[in-house]
């Protein structure tokens, strides 16, 4: 009859020790072969500076659009730019009648029923402060480009020759004019060059583009 093998009571725990030992230098050996392969063969060139050179730091920037020269709800416009090229229906809602005379309309009228504000459509200088007989009050601004833009039959004008205007600055109220005598109107006219070109061109086109 055969004897059993019995192992010795310490045996056991040895066999233990021995397995954790030799995991722990496995993984010892895996961390160091890793550490020597992200180390490479010291021929990298390590940079200490920024990356790229004659960097430009980045400034949002903002188009600007031209804006229309009103600020108030209910505002239209009521006689239109005449157009020499345009349809003759359209040519006869833009002439404005004064003491039996008619008159090609050079920019647009607004008008509302309410009082509103006339702003500034582009930055610019103000070269002429003014009160013509027929026209009312005046305001003219000179922008880049050889932009003018024009601002007759207003009230309470609260900017002065020189003065330096940003977009969507208020310069003045909404008034009357011996052409339009009733209500709360604007004429508003563009020039390029010193040639007037009709508003609804410029209005809401980009100013770079100008």
């Amino acid at each position: 009859m055969k004897k059993k093998l019995v192992l010795k009571p310490f045996v056991l725990p040895m066999l233990y020790i021995i397995l954790v030992v030799t995991i722990m230098m496995f993984a010892t050996k895996v961390l160091y072969d890793r550490g020597k392969t992200n180390e490479g063969d010291g021929n990298q060139n390590y940079v200490s500076d920024t990356v790229f050179d004659n960097t430009v730091p980045v400034v949002g920037t903002t188009d600007s659009y031209v804006l229309s020269p009103y600020s108030g709800e209910g505002v239209s416009e009521k006689i239109g730019y005449y157009n020499y090229n345009g349809e003759q229906a359209s040519q006869e809602k833009s002439i404005i009648k004064y003491e039996n005379t008619y008159l090609q309309n050079t920019g647009i009228t607004y008008s509302s029923d309410n009082e509103f504000s006339v702003i500034a459509v582009m930055d610019g200088k103000v070269t002429k402060v003014y009160d013509n007989d027929i026209l009312g009050q005046v305001v003219e601004i000179t922008h880049d480009n050889n932009y003018i833009t024009v601002y007759q039959m207003i009230s309470n004008v609260n900017v002065k020759v020189d003065d330096e205007i940003r977009q969507g600055d208020t310069i003045a109220k909404s008034g009357t004019s011996k052409l339009m005598p009733t209500g709360n109107n604007l004429h508003f006219e563009v020039l390029k060059d010193g040639t007037v070109r009709d508003p609804n061109t410029v209005i809401g086109v980009n100013t770079n583009s100008l």
